[in-house]
């Protein structure tokens, strides 16, 4: 038996043979094709397909399956619920065939089953439109869509947008509110991509126009859209798939064996390290293609899902298939070419990340339960003891009356304003929790609980599926109600509450958790419906045999729809009220909000950490996993909790997670109420001098890393990096996760594992420098894996050739050490034409609106062995900046590595035009290490807002 298939295709204004499409230029668009052209079936391909006898029982409706006898890799799963049989499968019209190996389904897709397509292919001003009708097949979960408008729009050079809906069934479709993405206006005239579409079953495919790779083919597994069972598969271009979270992913190179990744926000542990559904929904992957180049795929849709990856066959492509149980398919698709331009074009479309305030990344502090004040304070005068570089310190929920949101305990922490009071005086800051879950009790003395009763008159909570009643779980404060931060109201609510507390305990930062939403009952107190919402024909592959379970009933009603569809946008509707919030306390600050869940997008309004993990070692080793992850993901301030939240730590472990976590964007030392006490102060005098060191070379590295936040806020590029961003055409980074890069030019290999004294480093082929000493790599290194010394009070750190960092003076905190004179880290590359590259951001650290209003200083720094070093100042503050402002700082020492000389050279510096003798004593050159040292600069006020120009003979 054969199946006919029609492909079409479009090129200029002519339908013709070749798979490329080409946008028509506007000079020569005629206006009845700017709105419909049918493109009619030009040819004809036959493929044969061989039919495997099914022995179909009679009743079963439709066709008989047309059933593929390739490879059984390339099978995708008609019953993946579990339980299939025979008589099952051939129910749902699929084939059935006892797999030779472990992993393919039995039950499987026919070829003739999905839609066909209905009256041709439209031409629409942006791209493409058509109507798809259901072909002749059972249902496997009743409420089959029959008919299906595709859109596609080629909105950009580099980017696809592909909806698959029911006009007359409209599916629920994530709000503008929520994830304001960027609408095309007009037709992209040089996409790098080509289209082919296929009409039965029907099916579109997205190539790469340069080399043909595949970035989309639906043609691999066939189409079905139901009320609540939504699935289609596509072909990757290679097996290097990167992203899809948030879960434990114990390498950063999926694993595409069968594996199956559910995506439904849950309040589920990280520590078990399993498959289990976290915190956050972020279905984007990233896949790098066989030459080096990369391309991106995101599916917008906020229903829960899992999504499966299989391997295909060995003369095909992996592939993934998602299974969605509401929505819409709503697909953009990213060309890059590179790693780093799929993550920016990923951002422009879900938004850009926060710019942080400064403070927010130094090192912070944190327990649940201190137990009182005393006991903070405690932790707060031994850890600034020690002289570790100490910024934030966090409460836990201890903090409150009988944990009830915006109170504090009166008899234990009745001086809390005061031990705040402290802290801001010795330059630190001070974040407390809040979780969604609002207390239906009244206070401690009798009294009413003002934020319940108050949120209860403005009707701002979530309601049961009666849209009035609110629904009432169990958390923390046991019988709670839990707020909708998708009601305007609700988040008026919220800032209105925020504000009061603040006006109690002057926090500088509110940290959001338990927002899945998390709850201790299955539902509510009185349970769930027994209907479709609740228990839907199709359950995902999600933590717990329940939909609602651990949280909210699905029928329970919100602003932005139902629970069932707006479950995963619960916590990024929390973290957009909070920074709201936030924004109404501190007008003219940032802050810092920091959030458990997460959807796409949520970066713009929050920091992350990677949650309940515990004090193990493969926990400190998969935490670099999950932050280069949500890298990807657009959240860039993310950590995950150093020395683990669950268990003892060992001092060997907190010693070595400490360096790890020193190199955190977000650096964070937290642990659970029952563990022993992990802040530094409590170890060897060994332990906190390595602590001090490695968190005072962190903070001497704050200037670089503040600019990467502002290149991430601005242009969305990454700010921890794998090294495969940079070096993608290099097959080794492609598993590297054990390393990573801050940006482009600095390098980490961290110690994972307990009892090492050394450490494997790869270096991709270019010029790499120690950090500490300036010395470049011994021996043979480029494009190496290189076996390092890793003693226990040392992290290697190696700086890129062609780089050059902006660094300070550290201080215990960044209010000081902000003040201090500034310097640069030269690493000179291997050509001299090539030479040395980087820039500076500075502002005050915590203004909101200092990038719109022009109030930062831009530099860029230039550098190579024949010509010096050049700093160009590209942009001031408005006004030009007179004592005592932030911008005021001196260059005080600078490092230039690499620079081969034949003795002590003469050095000058100053403006250009103005250079004067830098005096002799303040250089120092190590032909060994060939390492250029100019130290004392600060006499001579070379100031980092002017131009500056330094040379050596």
């Amino acid at each position: 038996m054969y199946q006919k298939q029609d492909d079409y295709d479009e090129f200029g204004e002519e339908t013709i043979m070749h798979t490329e499409y080409r946008p028509r230029r506007k000079k020569n668009r005629r206006p009845l094709l700017l709105c419909f052209c049918v493109v009619a079936v030009l040819l004809a391909i036959i493929i044969p397909v061989a039919v495997v006898t099914s022995n179909r029982r009679h009743g079963a409706s439709g066709p008989s399956p047309e059933c593929p006898s390739g490879d059984e890799r390339e099978r995708v799963d008609c019953y993946p619920e579990g339980g299939a049989s025979l008589s099952r499968c051939e129910a749902r019209g699929c084939c059935w065939d006892q797999p030779a190996t472990q992993g393919p389904p039995s039950c499987f897709y026919p070829t003739n089953h999905g839609y066909e397509l209905s009256g041709g292919l439209q031409r629409t001003p942006l791209g493409y439109m058509a109507s798809l009708h259901r072909l002749n097949t059972p249902s496997a979960y009743g409420n089959d869509r029959e008919i299906i408008e595709v859109e596609v729009e080629i909105q950009q050079d580099y980017r696809l947008h592909l909806k698959l809906s029911d006009p007359k069934h409209p599916g629920y479709e994530v709000p503008e509110a929520a994830v304001k993405r960027p609408l095309a206006t007009t037709l992209a005239e040089h996409p790098l991509f080509n289209l082919t579409f296929t009409s039965k079953p029907f099916s579109i495919k997205v190539t790469r126009k340069s080399t043909g790779a595949t970035i989309f083919d639906s043609s691999v597994g066939k189409l079905t859209l139901s009320a609540q069972f939504l699935s289609v598969s596509t072909r990757l271009a290679s097996s290097n798939l990167y992203g899809l979270g948030e879960h434990v992913h114990r390498s950063y190179r999926h694993d595409l064996n069968w594996k199956t990744w559910p995506f439904f926000t849950r309040d589920s542990s990280p520590a078990a390290g399993d498959s289990a559904n976290l915190y956050g929904q972020h279905p984007f992957y990233m896949c790098v293609e066989e030459d080096g180049s990369a391309n991106g795929v995101f599916v917008l849709n906020s229903n829960a899902m899992d999504v499966t990856l299989q391997p295909g066959a060995p003369d095909s492509a992996p592939i993934v298939t998602y299974r969605v149980i509401g929505g819409v398919l709503d697909f953009y698709m990213f060309l890059g070419p590179s790693p780093e331009n799929v993550v920016q074009q990923y951002t422009e479309v879900i938004g850009r990340p926060m710019m942080p305030a400064y403070w927010g990344l130094g090192f912070q502090l944190s327990k649940w339960f201190y137990k009182n004040s005393r006991g903070l304070r405690e932790v707060i005068l031994r850890t600034r003891a020690t002289g570790i570089p100490y910024d934030v310190q966090y409460s836990d929920i201890d903090y409150m009356e009988d944990r009830k949101d915006f109170t504090y305990d009166g008899n234990n922490y009745g001086d809390l304003p005061d031990v705040i009071r402290d802290l801001h005086n010795n330059g630190q800051k001070y974040i407390v929790i809040l979780d969604p879950a609002v207390s239906t009790q009244k206070r401690r003395d009798g009294s009413p609980y003002v934020p319940y009763e108050m949120g209860r008159s403005a009707g701002v909570f979530v309601n049961t599926s009666d849209g009035k009643t609110p629904i009432v779980g169990q958390v923390w404060p046991s019988d709670s109600v839990f707020p909708d931060f998708t009601n305007p109201s609700g988040v008026q609510w919220w800032a209105d509450n925020c504000r009061d507390l603040h006006n109690n305990i002057s926090f500088d930062g509110l940290w959001i958790d338990m927002n899945e939403p998390s709850n201790f009952l299955n539902g509510s107190l009185s349970g769930c419906a027994t209907n479709t919402r609740n228990h839907p024909p199709y359950l995902p592959d999600i933590k717990g045999s329940l939909l609602y379970e651990g949280t909210l009933c699905m029928d329970a009603k919100q602003m932005w729809g139902d629970h069932y569809d707006v479950h995963s946008l619960y916590g990024h509707s929390m973290a957009i009220a909070t920074r709201n919030a936030m924004r109404s306390i501190l007008p003219s600050k940032r802050g810092v909000v920091l959030t458990r869940s997460s959807f796409a997008g949520t970066g713009q309004f929050a920091s992350h950490w990677l949650g309940d993990n515990k004090a193990a070692w493969e926990d400190m080793a998969w935490s670099i996993p999950g932050i280069l992850e949500f890298g990807l993901f657009g959240i860039p301030h993310v950590g995950a909790d150093i020395c683990g939240f669950g268990g003892n730590t060992t001092e060997e472990l907190c010693q070595r997670w400490m360096q790890l976590g020193a190199f955190y964007p977000f650096s964070r030392n937290h642990n659970t109420m029952d563990g022993n006490p992990q802040d530094p102060a409590v170890f060897s005098q060994a332990m906190i001098d390595s602590t001090r060191d490695v968190m005072m070379t962190r903070y001497t590295l704050l200037p670089y890393l503040y600019t990467l936040f502002y290149h991430a806020h601005v242009t969305g590029a990454t700010v921890v990096r794998p090294l495969l961003h940079e070096f993608p055409a290099d097959r080794k980074t492609w598993d590297v996760d054990r390393q990573f890069l801050w940006g482009r030019g600095l390098l980490i290999s961290p110690v994972l594992t307990q009892g090492d004294t050394q450490v494997d480093a790869y270096f991709p082929d270019d010029r790499w420098f120690d950090f500490f000493t300036g010395a470049e790599v011994e021996g043979q290194y480029r494009g190496q894996t290189v076996t390092l010394d890793a003693p226990l009070n040392k992290i290697n750190v190696h700086v890129r050739g062609g780089t050059i960092l902006p660094t300070q003076q550290p201080a215990n905190t960044t209010v000081y050490s902000r003040r201090n004179p500034m310097g640069l880290v030269v690493a000179l590359n291997d050509s001299d034409s090539a030479g040395a590259s980087g820039s500076l951001f500075w502002d005050d650290g915590e203004s909101y609106d200092s990038i719109e209003k022009s109030n930062f200083l831009q530099v860029t720094f230039t550098a190579s062995a024949s010509d010096g070093i050049r700093c160009t100042v590209d942009a001031l503050p408005v006004p030009v900046p007179s004592p005592p402002h932030w911008a005021l700082l001196p260059y005080d020492k600078v490092d230039v590595l690499g620079l081969d000389l034949p003795d002590v050279p003469t050095v000058k510096a100053g403006r250009p035009g103005d250079l004067r003798d830098v005096d002799s004593g303040n250089v120092q050159y190590d032909r060994d290490n060939k390492v250029l040292r100019l130290a004392n600069l600060v006499d001579m006020n070379l100031w980092v807002y002017s131009d500056l120009q330094i040379t050596w003979t």
